[in-house]
């Protein structure tokens, strides 16, 4: 006879990262079996989550989490994740450089806590170049004050910018500019499908400003804020607990931000603009070496690549009829 391999049993403590309702509803049994449902809604009242009580209670664990937040799930996710790492100190602009022609790049982290004021004095000490280009793809955060301080190119003081709502879209804050902000400087923003939460917020507050041009790919559509909030047992949900809404566009949720100039992130295959100072008979100086790497990197990433060219046309525009 042949033996019979050893099963391994499940475990019955619930699934621990349930993606979606119906698996938390599933689960909601053998996760919530030690927290009444009285700790429940104190805990997420405290929290600043609000709901109505008697559907809460009439529908259980169920109705508290189809009142507040449909996607809402068990767990940390990525998001959630990468915020809890943004505490004070932690840079937002990870990549300053200055290019051939005057360009200068900088490559943004995130709009996180307390950037909004290092990546103005980033962009207020390179004013005056021919232009700037701010990546922000793959950028996150969630820091919406600094939206207020950043927002202020090319605006007034004092102008309101979004109201944030909680999960019943009662609001809770609206957000102005801090100080206005005039600059001499073109602003090329880059975008993709993973610039979101924050950074995607202050995308969507530039949209269309003078002097600042959007080139990527459409943006994540996310405009919900989930927070990862732990129950009396140790239980995590993350669920939305603020929502964006724009006063001066129509929502982007779902959709994202369409970029001024659409462009994918495969190669471009035209020969780079950016030049070099060295004749290609003489040996390459070190700097030299360098452009010619920083001409390859541009030639092969379209949304750099067109950022370049539109700035490089600007600069030459400039002094048309001066000569």
């Amino acid at each position: 006879m042949k033996s019979q391999k050893n099963q391994k049993k499940p475990e019955k403590t619930g699934v621990v990262f349930c993606l979606g309702l119906s698996l938390l509803i599933f689960s909601a049994c053998s996760c919530f079996a030690t927290v009444s449902l009285d700790d429940i809604l104190s805990s997420l009242e405290t929290r600043g989550v609000l709901m109505d009580r008697s559907q809460a209670v009439r529908g259980g664990i169920e109705g508290i989490l189809r009142s507040i937040d449909p996607g809402a799930f068990i767990g940390v996710d990525k998001a959630i994740g990468d915020a809890g790492k943004q505490g004070a100190g932690k840079q937002a602009v990870v990549a300053v450089e200055l290019w051939p022609e005057d360009i200068a790049y900088l490559k943004i982290e995130g709009v996180l806590k307390g950037s909004g004021r290092e990546i103005l004095d980033h962009v207020r000490a390179l004013d005056g170049k021919a232009g700037i280009i701010l990546d922000f793809r793959g950028a996150g955060g969630q820091d919406l004050d600094s939206i207020s301080h950043l927002a202020g190119i090319g605006r007034h003081s004092g102008e309101t910018l979004f109201i944030v709502t909680d999960n019943q879209d009662k609001p809770i804050s609206t957000n102005k500019v801090e100080a206005g902000v005039s600059l001499n400087v073109p602003l090329m923003v880059l975008v993709d499908n993973q610039t979101r939460l924050a950074a995607e917020a202050m995308v969507a507050v530039w949209h269309g400003r003078p002097g600042i041009m959007v080139i990527g790919s459409p943006t994540s559509g996310e405009v919900r804020f989930r927070e990862a909030l732990t129950l009396p047992d140790g239980q995590v949900i993350t669920l939305t607990t603020r929502k964006l809404h724009l006063l001066e566009s129509v929502s982007y949720e779902g959709r994202g931000i369409r970029p001024d100039v659409e462009v994918g992130r495969g190669v471009d295959t035209g020969n780079a603009m950016l030049s070099t100072t060295n004749s290609p008979a003489r040996p390459l100086s070190v700097k030299s070496e360098q452009d010619r790497e920083l001409m390859q990197r541009v030639d092969q990433d379209a949304a750099l690549r067109r950022a370049t060219d539109i700035l490089l046309g600007l600069r030459v525009l400039s002094g048309y009829g001066q000569r």
